[in-house]
């Protein structure tokens, strides 16, 4: 069964809209230790809307910028969170979070080698896109050996 949030999404969001500075001062100690502003960052700056650039640029310049130098004091990167509303409650679209989990293959880093401009998403695509065999090809019009095709690839 999933784990209920400690703190409602929509209830952190709209404190940040209505620059609610007290906010995080009025959460317990177990909302205080769930409360995380490198996620809470990434709703701030996605509004949709005639405010979001507004929301971009000042998450950008007031959250982000030294982000780790006070990473270490939650109540201020609230205060700088509650410094990017803009008085009435907006639209964040869920945002999926990053999955640091993925795992790169041979494939993918012998592709991003070749193409070290493409973002990985794109890569992953590429790899989809072609055969195992054409792959192949490629790292051989490349000059790449035997062995390390191999490598690479597998049989």
């Amino acid at each position: 069964m999933a784990k209920k949030p400690q703190i409602p999404l929509k209830d952190i969001m709209a404190a940040i809209d209505k620059k609610d500075r007290g906010f995080y001062n009025r959460l317990n100690d177990e909302q205080k230790k769930a409360f995380g502003a490198w996620m809470m960052m990434r709703y701030c700056s996605s509004v949709q809307g005639r405010d979001a650039a507004n929301y971009i640029f000042m998450t950008n310049e007031l959250v982000n910028y030294q982000f780790m130098e006070v990473s270490k004091h939650p109540e201020l990167q609230w205060l700088l969170l509650s410094a990017c509303g803009v008085g009435k409650i907006q639209f964040h679209p869920y945002l999926k979070p990053p999955n640091a989990r993925k795992k790169k293959s041979k494939v993918f880093d012998f592709v991003y080698d070749l193409f070290p401009h493409m973002k990985h998403e794109d890569i992953n695509n590429f790899i989809e896109l072609n055969t195992k065999e054409e792959l192949k090809q490629l790292a051989e019009s490349h000059g790449y050996d035997d062995k390390t095709i191999k490598d690479i690839f597998g049989k």
